[in-house]
């Protein structure tokens, strides 16, 4: 009997040490953000962290508590192979989520959650973004971190667990104390249940409170509660939260007509990770975008825009559809429901423009090919090059060179007026780019410099030739990021520096230039201030609003998983969706009610029929 309460008790302690193992290195893997803590930051970490970690060992322990009590009737051998079989399961998944992990989180600024299961569908895009010596050296340490808790509990738990006899009387108790750790499970007896808040102890550094997460945990949590991407925000009655929302849309009245003629030609360019951190003209990084800044001079530069999300799939729905990005879910794989919605294209279509979408990569990748399928006549993607296109192509495609050259070939005998829609990819991990190094160093910030310069020297050759050839003069050419990326200074990711890209208008069309709105806006208002200009409807867009009528009001939405937030003149509200506190800006009322109204009303489109 006290042989199995002494292994019980060990094999709890094993399970939280590991957790507290986890975080160790964790700490030292992120040791760029890592050097922003105190010694109080890492206790915090650390000790304050152990709520999930308990949290995550109940649940193992509650397995353990039903195989002791099942003792009384089965042998020693018998137990520790149920044992064996429980802890080999448990650590592989520990060890691959726990190192896998370091990696995401260094890329992404949050723990990973279920949207590397989105990508199970096509591997080949979910390692391409990832050195082959660096997946290798991952797997190693999954193995080498697996192999060494599993010789701990072998030689130091498993070892202890000897007995003989039936205790029957082990039955009640060992059910008792395997019921009992539903308490540290649900985090004590608080009315609310476990949730990642129970940790978060900072009130600026983000950083410190993501440290805290228990990553396995966290996970665990996410894939228990995949549905709640189709969960409703009741904050309000909905007849409120579409008050709010079309409030923000009103007087938009007496924007400047800015164009020399209502039908121009339109090329869209989405910008692959174009952070507003590596533009200069927008405050960031000196000469990585000379063509770009010398473009802002030519038009019209919007210098306060907000991505809505942090993933590209985010970015094409609000650059095309001008819906904003559900914390939860990526809309793009609801096709269906995405129907329902306008599409830009869609709608310059029925005003006799000839569309087209350029993806110099798998078209397959995150959906994309049924939403650009139902949002343009034709699509020109990876299988459409050859070559030296091809020969020269890295992990995600054809790199920006080939790409620009096929859309000026394309726009020179397209029928008029057209909307050629492209996107690049260079400027996406790995950052393996062709042509001189720019920024020299092997570090990501370096790699990401370069690789954005290259992507900013094809935009410039390619406006160039729009120019020489007198394409230009009768063209709108938007540039927009499809979102931001916290690479360059290593941004915190709930802040919105992260989410800062840049959108510009420009081109021989308009009777602007050298122009600069300062207005805060998100991505998905390009859409509502550019039919404008058009004359045409965007009433359907009620997500959108035109950024040069004058009273338009200023504010952004954005959201990443298990937060959303709000920017306005005011300042930045961030909402913790696990728990649905403010986590910053809990005295802005303005904000908090516009946040509320937005979260309710993008979720609960979901739920519609």
């Amino acid at each position: 009997m006290k042989t199995k309460l002494v292994f019980f008790l060990k094999y709890y302690l094993f399970w939280i040490g590991l957790s507290v193992v986890a975080k160790i290195i964790f700490l030292l893997y992120q040791w760029k953000d890592s050097q922003t803590l105190t010694a109080g930051d890492v206790w915090h970490i650390i000790f304050g962290g152990l709520h999930l970690d308990l949290s995550l060992g109940g649940y193992i322990m509650m397995v353990s508590g039903i195989f002791l009590a099942l003792s009384s009737f089965l042998g020693q051998k018998t137990v520790r192979i149920l044992f064996s079989i429980l802890t080999i399961l448990c650590l592989t998944f520990f060890s691959v989520v726990t190192i896998g992990n370091l990696e995401l989180f260094k890329n992404w600024g949050f723990h990973v959650d279920t949207t590397p299961l989105m990508y199970l569908k096509t591997p080949k895009e979910m390692f391409a973004s990832t050195p082959i010596w660096l997946v290798i050296s991952l797997f190693l340490f999954t193995a080498a971190f697996g192999f060494s808790a599993w010789y701990v509990f072998k030689h130091w738990i498993l070892s202890g667990l000897r007995y003989k006899g039936r205790q029957y009387w082990c039955i009640p108790l060992f059910l008792l104390i395997g019921g009992a750790m539903l308490i540290p499970v649900r985090g004590g007896f608080n009315v609310a249940p476990m949730n990642s808040s129970f940790v978060f102890f900072h009130p600026q550094n983000m950083y410190a409170n993501q440290a805290a997460i228990n990553p396995v945990w966290n996970f665990v949590y996410e894939l228990t509660h995949m549905d709640d991407g189709k969960k409703k925000y009741d904050f309000m009655s909905q007849k409120e939260a579409e008050r709010i929302i079309k409030q923000t849309k009103q007087q938009e009245e007496g924007a400047a007509r800015l164009l020399k003629t209502e039908r121009p030609n339109i090329v869209f360019l989405l910008l692959e990770s174009f952070t507003a951190s590596a533009i200069e003209v927008l405050g960031g990084l000196p000469d990585v975008t000379p063509n770009l800044n010398a473009l802002a001079k030519e038009g019209i530069l919007f210098s306060n825009i907000y991505a809505t999300g942090n993933r590209s799939d985010r970015g094409m729905v609000a650059a095309i559809s001008a819906l904003p990005s559900n914390p939860s879910m990526a809309l793009i794989d609801y096709p269906n429901r995405l129907m329902k919605y306008p599409r830009f294209p869609k709608d310059l279509e029925s005003e006799g423009y000839t569309t087209q979408y350029y993806y110099a990569g798998d078209i397959n990748f995150g959906n994309f090919r049924s939403y650009v399928t139902m949002s343009f006549q034709n699509m020109i993607y990876e299988d459409h090059f050859s070559g030296e296109a091809i020969e020269n192509r890295f992990k995600w495609g054809v790199h920006d060179q080939y790409m620009f050259e096929r859309l000026y070939e394309d726009i020179e005998k397209a029928p008029q007026p057209f909307m050629y829609m492209a996107f690049n990819m260079s400027s996406h991990e790995p950052f393996t780019v062709p042509g001189k190094v720019k920024f020299p160093g092997n570090d990501q910030e370096s790699m990401f410099a370069n690789a954005i310069h290259y992507s900013d020297s094809c935009i410039g050759n390619f406006i160039l030739k729009c120019k020489e050839s007198k394409i230009w003069d009768n063209t709108l050419f938007i540039l927009m990021a499809d979102h931001g990326t916290r690479t360059i200074n290593h941004l915190d990711p709930n802040q919105p520096a992260a989410y800062h890209i840049p959108l510009l208008l420009t081109g021989g069309v308009l009777n602007v230039q050298d122009s600069v709105v300062r207005k805060i806006g998100s991505q998905t208002d390009m859409i509502a201030t550019v039919l404008n200009q058009l004359g045409m409807d965007h009433s359907g867009y009620k997500y959108s609003r035109d950024l040069l009528a004058p009273s338009t009001m200023p504010f952004a939405f954005y959201s990443y998983p298990n937060a959303a937030a709000l920017i306005s003149e005011q300042g930045i509200s961030i909402m913790n969706l696990q728990s649905n506190q403010f986590i910053q800006g809990d005295t802005l009322e303005e904000n908090k009610t516009l946040l509320k109204a937005y979260l309710q009303s993008i979720t609960s489109e979901l739920g519609r029929n």
